[in-house]
């Protein structure tokens, strides 16, 4: 879904991350940054300007709130 380069910016912008798919659903490609922190959104909307970015959160007892951000083809 998204190049090497920009992929590669992200990381270099943004720090390390992993990608995924939510099982379920529209099967929706997701960025997960560290362990599930939350990131500049205004930074990474920036660098995928061509898609839809949203931050997802969830709330953990153990962990508190855990973060990633679902990335959509903008139609």
């Amino acid at each position: 879904m998204l190049s090497e380069a920009i992929l590669n910016k992200i990381q270099t912008e943004l720090g390390e991350f992993n990608t995924g798919r939510v099982i379920g659903g529209d099967n929706d490609f997701y960025l997960r940054f560290g362990y599930w922190r939350r990131t500049d959104l205004e930074r990474l909307e920036q660098i995928l300007s061509d898609y839809i970015v949203i931050e997802d959160d969830i709330y953990d007892d153990d962990c508190g709130y855990l973060f990633s951000y679902k990335v959509k083809n903008k139609i």
